[in-house]
């Protein structure tokens, strides 16, 4: 599979560069329509399926503009003299990345859906905890990617512990914020109790998502080219 290429890129709200988002409801705008006759290297598409690809970007030195039509590379950082890596910015209740050369992305995965009601010949599973139950899936690991706050559970859903999460920067340890407190703290709790639920949660700091291992007391930073790790601990009261 080869990357996206900027000689495919049409002229944007940033200008001729190749975006991605972080919303998959934006994206969907411009999902890909598969046909049978092009798909012999994958099965032939049903009735209403589309495809979009969930990509790993190298965003590098980023930088937040409004948008910009004429640009046509990023601008120049006058702290350091170099240009900017990326661009980003927000559309549309989405926030975009724009890059201006090849080899930057690496399609990860081609996500082929459908939008309505459910198919059971498509979708067998209602949810992923559901999946995670099947012999079939059971090998599967499933990630946990909570965006919005009102999948946050209540008190009343979890077991009263008295504590909190931390993880492990370079100035000592630091608790996570309240909402993702209640982020960790459920999937540490339903892991707990059901081995095959997920271990991992995606949250969105102020400025990077990562992904937190309650099983393996870890953070990793999915956005940051390095993927950094921290040690994660419950800080009991």
């Amino acid at each position: 599979m080869v990357s996206p290429t900027e000689r495919f890129a049409a002229q944007g709200l940033w200008g001729r560069g190749i975006y991605f988002a972080d919303k998959a409801s934006y994206s969907k705008h411009y999902s890909h329509t598969p046909v049978k006759s092009q798909t012999s290297d994958r099965p032939a598409p049903k009735k209403a399926e589309l495809e979009m690809f969930l990509s790993r970007l190298l965003v590098g030195k980023e930088v937040k503009l409004n948008q910009n039509q004429a640009l046509a590379v990023p601008p120049i950082d006058s702290r350091t003299g170099l240009k900017y890596n990326s661009v980003t910015g927000n559309t549309a209740g989405s926030q975009v990345w724009i890059v201006y050369e090849n080899g930057r992305a690496y399609p990860e995965y081609l996500v082929r859906y459908y939008v309505g009601s459910r198919d059971e010949s498509r979708s067998p599973y209602q949810s992923k905890k559901e999946a995670s139950k099947s012999e079939k899936w059971s090998s599967c690991s499933f990630e946990l990617e909570v965006s919005t706050s009102n999948l946050q559970p209540s008190a009343s859903q979890l077991t009263a512990r008295q504590g909190f999460w931390e993880y492990l920067s370079e100035s000592g340890w630091v608790a996570y914020d309240a909402a993702n407190q209640a982020l960790v703290e459920r999937t540490f709790q339903d892991f707990s109790v059901t081995a095959t639920s997920p271990s991992i949660v995606v949250i969105k700091g102020p400025e990077w998502k990562y992904e937190v291992d309650v099983a393996n007391m870890q953070q990793k930073n999915i956005q940051h080219s390095l993927s950094t790790k921290r040690e994660i601990r419950f800080h009991s009261n």
